[in-house]
């Protein structure tokens, strides 16, 4: 009995310190270009390609397996490979949390755990295995049994932070989320919330807390958040100050005299399409921003402002309001980027302005967006500014009589996004008689992005279509194209068709070139002179090297053409570059 008593406590041991090991994530690097599998399997379907020398995490490499699993924390995903590509470089280091007991006579059963995420992006937080996802800026609030809690904190891109946190009964604490300076490795950090006697919560890292009424039931890990590819970088200092200093030169080899943007609109056509060759350097395209936020009750009510010195002529360089809004939830208001637009199928160039076909207008707006069910797809509504011309804060042209709506839907799976967005439109113009006649005008926009697995190709689109949309896109935006006085007495709203592609491909994480191509077009009636604009081209190759954090370098050499009604046509080109260093 007692032999027999032996085996069967040496065996329970055995079966417990196996778990425990093979429970154990280990930070590991890949000694050999290979495979991420979704199986155990040889013939296994394929998930993502491993690069030599990339970090990844596994568990302990063991005798009976030939595939391990793998957890890649670059990009979230997590498979199999075979072990003799792995090489363990340490233990994945466990925190433990542990928070004094408080001496008090309340005895709830339970204990209040706050999770705040304080980045600028989603995290996922486990608690006994048990995922929430948190937006940035968002928190979470669990009651919990008292005793030891497991728990993990993740997201793509950032070794991720594991651990335990004891909780005593009746306390109250908050999990502080966020990453190294670098956004590289998770960390987290846990304080106390102290109660007093006067019923008054203290909560000493957060000074600006206000409670609105009534109160709004709002999923945080559903808001959504737009980054063009030209905004101003995230802050990194306490001071919610963004802002950069860009030194921007050009040399014009034909065509073009401005020292703006590249405009194919612009360039002269026939015999006044000469060589005029010049120079221009100038850092008035440098921007300024200033953001803040308010904590409530329901999340967070947040406060951004951002303004560049490019307003006017180059001798005067004004200070130019670009976005001014405030975001709760999934509502914003005030001036920043239309919903008929796609951020993220933008491509960044050296030239401000980009694709002379891509829809990238900054108007006031009401917004509702949020993401779609359990997905990261999003769905967007607008009311808009309907001005036919909106330049920026100098100047701004004659009212409509109805507001703009626009509404976007994006798709978004492992490689990449695809959106499709309209918009509606009633214009009002006066016709020769000085009589108002209106018309509706609509717009319809595909557009998305896709990456190779290993991220080094990627490639952007966009096609866009529509009547009385030429404010919309970046080649029409100033120059009064949505309607035009016919001889009769009606309007004539143009039909517009427009589009781009990209290709882009990087050397290494911090160095990559694109090359971008694309039209523009407009429908003239017979009536309309041979001078009037009919469709224009743009191209441009790309070059960006990130020398060191939140510096970038970039250069370029921009052609494009502008063909008028009667064929006769004028080309420009153009050597670009510039300096930036984010605040």
């Amino acid at each position: 009995m007692k032999n027999t008593f032996k085996v069967f406590l040496f065996f329970s041991l055995y079966l417990l310190i196996s778990q425990s090991a093979f429970g154990q994530w280990m930070r590991t690097s890949v000694n050999k270009k290979t495979v991420l599998k979704d199986h155990r399997t040889t013939n296994s379907p394929i998930l993502l390609q491993l690069e030599k020398d990339r970090d990844v995490l596994s568990l302990p490499l063991n005798k009976e397996n030939e595939y391990i699993r793998v957890w890649d924390y670059i990009t979230g995903k997590r498979g199999y490979v075979n072990k003799k590509y792995l090489t363990i470089i340490d233990t994945l280091a466990k925190a433990d949390l542990i928070t004094p007991p408080v001496k008090h006579k309340l005895h709830r059963g339970g204990a209040v755990l706050k999770i705040e995420n304080i980045e600028d992006e989603s995290v996922i937080v486990e608690i006994d295995k048990i995922p929430y996802n948190i937006a940035p800026y968002a928190e979470t609030k669990l009651i919990l049994k008292k005793g030891n809690h497991g728990f993990w904190a993740y997201r793509d891109g950032a070794l991720p932070f594991w651990g335990s946190i004891f909780l005593h009964d009746s306390t109250e604490h908050i999990l502080k989320i966020e990453t190294t300076a670098e956004k590289d490795v998770i960390i987290a950090d846990i304080e106390p919330v102290i109660h007093r006697k006067d019923t008054v919560v203290i909560e000493s890292h957060f000074k600006d807390v206000v409670k609105l009424l009534p109160k709004i039931k709002m999923d945080s890990s559903k808001i959504v958040d737009n980054t063009h590819p030209q905004d101003l970088a995230k802050p990194v200092n306490n001071v919610d100050i963004r802002g950069y200093i860009k030194l921007n030169g050009l040399y014009d080899f034909n065509g073009l005299t401005s020292t703006g943007g590249f405009v194919p609109y612009k360039i002269p056509v026939g015999e006044k399409n000469v060589e005029n060759r010049g120079f221009y350097m100038g850092a008035r395209q440098s921007r300024l921003g200033f953001f803040s936020r308010i904590k409530t009750d329901e999340g967070y009510i947040k406060f951004y402002v951002e303004a560049d010195f490019a307003g006017g002529s180059v001798s005067y360089d004004y200070f130019r309001l670009r976005q001014a809004y405030v975001q709760y939830g999934y509502l914003t208001v005030g001036q920043t980027w239309t919903t008929f637009t796609d951020l993220y199928s933008t491509p960044l160039t050296v030239d401000n302005e980009g694709p002379s076909s891509s829809s990238s207008t900054r108007q006031g707006l009401i917004r509702f967006e949020k993401k779609v069910g359990n997905s990261n797809n999003e769905f967007a509504i607008s009311l808009e500014t309907p001005t036919k011309n909106f330049g920026d804060t100098i100047a701004i042209d004659s009212r409509q009589l109805f507001p703009d709506v626009a509404s976007r839907y994006k798709i978004e799976y492992p490689t990449g996004q695809l959106q499709f967005a309209g918009l509606f439109r009633v214009l009002s113009q006066h016709n020769v008689y000085d009589d108002v006649v209106t018309k509706v005008g609509y717009g319809l926009m595909v557009s998305g992005k896709n990456s190779t697995t290993n991220e080094k190709h990627k490639f952007y689109y966009q096609a866009i279509g529509g009547r009385g949309i030429t404010r919309y896109i970046s080649a029409f935006s100033s120059y009064n194209l949505d309607a035009v006085a016919s001889p009769t007495k009606n309007i004539y709203i143009p039909f517009t068709l427009g589009g781009y592609i990209t290709y882009e491909y990087y050397f290494h994480k911090n160095l990559f070139i694109n090359f971008v191509t694309g039209f523009s077009w407009i429908d003239n009636s017979v009536w309309q002179p041979g001078s009037t604009f009919e469709r224009s081209y743009y191209t441009s190759a790309n070059m960006f090297w990130f020398p060191f954090d939140r510096m970038r370098v970039g250069g370029s050499f921009v052609q494009g053409a502008r063909v008028n009604k009667d064929q006769e046509r004028g080309d420009a080109s153009r050597f670009q570059m510039y300096i930036r260093y984010d605040i």
